[in-house]
Order: structure tokens, then sequence, then C-alpha cells
């Protein structure tokens, strides 16, 4: 799926603008105060303030309009697009972790236990705690990726649930903030899709002492539907709708983890956009669904930490989906990785209820 680079450059600029008359009228405000209070050499920007409200709110909006109004004057429908419902087989669950002590144990368990799951693997991160020996006492096979970054273990992950031989490949954390029920809505979707992933964003389905609030989940919208706009289209809104950006819970069909895994870069705290924008440059078919999500156990290392951290990780995300080129050829280093996993097995004849190493 092509970027929508006219539509994004709109937004940035709209939104770029409207910014700029907020801050100028701010200003022009506390100016005349200070005038009134017998003030001196008050800066006069009174027409640097009236001309970007007259492209602002004048002339740029005329675009969004006119662009819309065609939309609904000249409706059209997808050609050739077709919902085929495909198998769907046992699933891998990759946790991801660091310094995960506390809940290591309890989440592995969660997914082991569940019926759709036929294994578990984690991937420690440089943990400096138990987190290994719980979690493999708890049943899971335990790898370590020694390239420190959220980016990387999630790379690592997806590449060790490959190398694992099943059908569906489900990525998520250790810290305990998902649970493994929420499979059962991935593998409904993975009937026609080809990657569902999670959103942390609805009311509903969030306890009330997880660590998102007002903050982070408005921030997830606000970067989820830039990503959207990216790949916008005039039919649909886009191929995918998105109201989270950063949710790690995730599910993706083996061979479609074939097509994209040689083309996944991102090491750091935005590759959950990075693996969205790859996956549709890909053509892939993919589905956010909320998830239910709870508080975790542990010291949060990402951006949820505090509102700090969550800013700085909002404007990152920013950047890679403004600047990011997506490949166009995989990777030397994993040219051949893909192909050298194992096939797909039937579902009908899962392989044993353990991680090959």
């Amino acid at each position: 799926m092509k970027p929508n680079w006219l539509l994004l450059t709109y937004l940035v600029v709209e939104g770029f603008l409207l910014s700029a008359i907020v801050a100028l009228a701010s200003l022009k405000a506390a100016f005349t105060l200070y005038a009134r209070l017998g003030g001196t050499s008050v800066p006069n920007i009174d027409r640097l303030l009236v001309s970007t409200a007259v492209i602002g709110l004048g002339i740029l909006p005329w675009a969004g309009i006119i662009a819309f109004g065609r939309m609904a004057l000249r409706p059209r429908k997808s050609k050739g697009f077709r919902v085929q419902k495909r198998a769907v087989g046992p699933v891998v669950a990759t946790l991801t972790a660091l310094d995960d002590e506390e809940a290591a144990g309890e989440v592995v368990r969660d997914f082991r236990d569940h019926a759709g799951v036929a294994s578990v693997i984690v991937v420690d991160n440089g943990s400096v705690d138990r987190t290994e020996e719980v979690a493999t006492t708890a049943g899971a096979h335990v790898v370590r990726e020694p390239k420190r970054g959220y980016g990387h273990a999630c790379q690592r992950a997806l590449r060790e649930g490959l190398r694992s031989g099943y059908p569906i490949v489900v990525l998520c954390e250790a810290d305990r903030t998902f649970r493994a029920g929420d499979i059962e809505q991935f593998v409904a979707y993975l009937q026609y899709a080809d990657l569902v992933v999670g959103s942390r964003t609805h009311g509903a389905l969030l306890n009330s002492d997880s660590q998102l609030n007002s903050f982070f989940i408005l921030g997830n919208l606000f970067v989820a539907k830039l990503l959207q706009a990216r790949y916008w289209d005039w039919l649909t809104g886009g191929r995918v709708r998105l109201t989270d950006a950063g949710c790690t819970y995730m599910a993706i069909r083996e061979d479609a983890l074939r097509r994209i895994l040689p083309f996944l870069e991102a090491g750091g705290s935005q590759f959950v956009p990075h693996l969205l924008m790859v996956a549709l440059e890909r053509e892939l078919n993919v589905v956010q669904v909320p998830v239910t999500f709870w508080k975790r156990v542990g010291v949060s290392k990402g951006g949820n930490a505090n509102w700090r951290k969550g800013f700085s990780l909002g404007c990152a995300m920013l950047w890679h989906i403004f600047t990011y080129r997506v490949r166009r050829t995989p990777r030397p280093e994993l040219i051949d990785v893909a192909a050298q996993m194992p096939v797909r097995r039937d579902a009908t004849n899962p392989p044993p209820r353990r991680a090959t190493k």
C-alpha cells in the first residue's frame, strides 16, 4: 500500500499553522496586557498574526473541504479485494522480558494454560534478576537477546516464533499487562487477516489501576491517527483503522511473518508503528482489535513510566512516521533467515508442546 504523503503533509502544515495561530494570539494578548500596565517597546505582531490566520483558517481548510466533498459526490468501490476465510492453527506465544522476575512466572503459566497456545517462548533482553530462572521453571523456553532495546527484543521474539514451526505467532510482554484470553479475538480475525494488533484505548477494557491515563491514551490515539493518515485512501479511510500506535500485543500468520521479517529494522521503542508501516507497505491485511489492559507487575521501563518518557516516545514515533522510508530490499543479514525457518505445520497435526531450540 502506497503512503499518502499529500494528506500527511497537509495535516502537518495545517497543524503547524493552527499551533502558530494560538501561540501568536497568546503573545498578542500578553503584549496588550503589558502595554496597558505601562510597558514600553511592545512589538507589533498584528500583521504576522493576521497572515497566519488567513492561511491557516481561511485558505488551507478549503482544500480539505473540497477533497471530502469530492469523495462524497463521487463515491467508488474497491476493485479486486475479496475477504477470504482461512484455517487457523496452533499458536506459539513469544514474550519479551527485561527484569520481569515478579511477573514472568504468572504470565508464562497464563499463556501455557490457554487452550490455543501450544508453546511459550520468553526473550530475555538482558535481565539482571531471576527472570530467566522463573520463566524456565514456569514452562517457557528462554532465549537471550544481547542487543538491548525494545525493538531488538521484539524482532528476536518474532524470529524465535517463526523458528518454532507453528502457524500463528503471538507477540506480547512478560509484565502481566496483557492476558492470554485475548488470543481468541486475534485468532477469530486471523481467519481473514494476516496481522491482528491489539488496542489499549478502549475504556471499558482498561483496568482501573493500569498505568494508562488520559495523557497516554489520547497521545496513542493521536499518533495512531497520523499513522493511519499516512496510508489514507478516499474509499475506507485506509486499509486499517488504528486507535493505538504502541500496543505490543499482536498475532501474525507465519506466511505473513516471512514476508515482513527481513524488512524490520527499528531496534528502539518505535518498533510497533515501524512494524505496522512495513506490514502495510508489504500489502498485508491488518486489523486492530480492542484488548484488555491491566496493572503492570514490577517497574515500567518503557514510555508508560512517566509523562516525560511518554512524550519523548511519542515524538520519536511521530518522527519515524513522517520520515521513515520502508526498505525496498531485505536486510542482507536476513535474506536467508526467513527461508531457512521450518515450514508451517498442518493445523490438524501440531508439533509437540515445546519450543525447539
